[in-house]
């Protein structure tokens, strides 16, 4: 078979490193670019490749609340940009071109052991799930991707995930792991590209629904579920100190108006990121998204990424979780 120069093989034990301490670059092509800060437009960045947040950020922003909330504190207008993955986001931060950043556990994890002085914030969503799925007729268990080559969007919480099924499966050092983002992982599973690809919650549902077998669920490991974080830089802290209460209020009043009518906000979901309300179901549900902004539940999941990346040595540098929140 020749090979995809999409599905570059990477190592298996750093590439998680490397793929969210060097970062990347902003979406190209997609009319994406970096926000130019002026103190008075608050520039957040979310995970892509929806057209705009979803979840309960998204949610305070189409409805007027975080506008509401921000502009007390000096800011006129809010603007989002959307990343590929959370390396690409890490890069934003580092550059400083972002206030506000809404991404993966393991990535924000990475770039605060790599130095990045933001602040966590708050948590959007805890319990994120992650599938590993394989072509039709391809293996039946996780044992027999021995050999085989597994995709996976680098740097990520599912990677993670897939990083800690190999190593419960005997199995690190043995597979090769590939980086692979999800709109490629439907043609590399129809065509045998990958023994197996790692799916983030939003879209295994998907791929479940077209018939590609599912061999492993993160449910089944609960310590390997993630989070959704809200980190803001310490520049944004100092110009705005009261921004995390800002924040979290604006976020507590789109969980009420959830709450009240799910039925809105799913449709609000499906409209905004493409995927089917039943999907949304499973990946999203409103259970995961947390009302305290820094619930107990989701600083051990913190706790936990960071003793896995360092136990794999794939970050160096120790920090307390607690002297990371806002």
């Amino acid at each position: 078979m020749t090979k995809d120069p999409r599905y570059e093989v990477s190592s298996t034990r750093r590439a998680l490193l490397k793929g969210v301490a060097a970062g990347g670059l902003l979406l190209a092509g997609s009319g994406v670019h970096a926000a130019t800060g002026n103190g008075k437009t608050l520039r957040f960045g979310v995970i892509g490749p929806a057209r705009a947040p979803a979840a309960p950020t998204g949610y305070a922003l189409a409805r007027g609340y975080l506008q509401r909330e921000l502009a007390p504190l000096g800011f006129r207008d809010v603007r989002f940009d959307m990343f590929l993955n959370g390396p690409d986001l890490n890069e934003a931060f580092f550059s400083g071109t972002l206030d506000v950043g809404i991404y993966g556990d393991t990535p924000a994890v990475v770039a605060r052991s790599q130095g990045l002085k933001g602040r966590l914030i708050g948590f959007e969503e805890i319990g994120l799930a992650a599938w590993l799925l394989t072509p039709r007729g391809g293996v039946r268990s996780v044992k027999e991707l021995d050999g085989k080559t597994v995709g996976v969007p680098l740097g990520s919480y599912i990677h993670r995930y897939l990083l800690g099924v190999l190593d419960g499966a005997g199995l690190t050092g043995r597979t090769k792991v590939v980086h692979m983002l999800g709109r490629d992982a439907g043609a590399a599973l129809e065509h045998g590209a990958v023994g197996a690809y790692a799916a983030q919650s939003d879209l295994a549902p998907t791929l479940a629904a077209l018939g590609y077998p599912v061999i492993d669920r993160a449910t089944q490991h609960p310590e390997l579920l993630g989070s959704s974080v809200i980190v803001a830089s310490t520049e944004v802290l100092t110009r705005a100190p009261d921004l995390p209460a800002a924040w979290n209020r604006a976020r507590r009043a789109a969980l009420a108006d959830i709450d009240r009518d799910p039925a809105a906000y799913f449709d609000f979901h499906q409209r905004t990121s493409g995927v089917t309300v039943d999907a949304i179901k499973i990946a999203h549900p409103i259970s995961n998204y947390p009302a305290e902004a820094l619930p107990p539940s989701g600083i051990q999941i913190l706790d936990g990424v960071k003793r896995f990346l360092l136990s794999a040595r794939l970050i160096r540098n120790d920090f307390a979780v607690q002297q990371w929140q806002g």
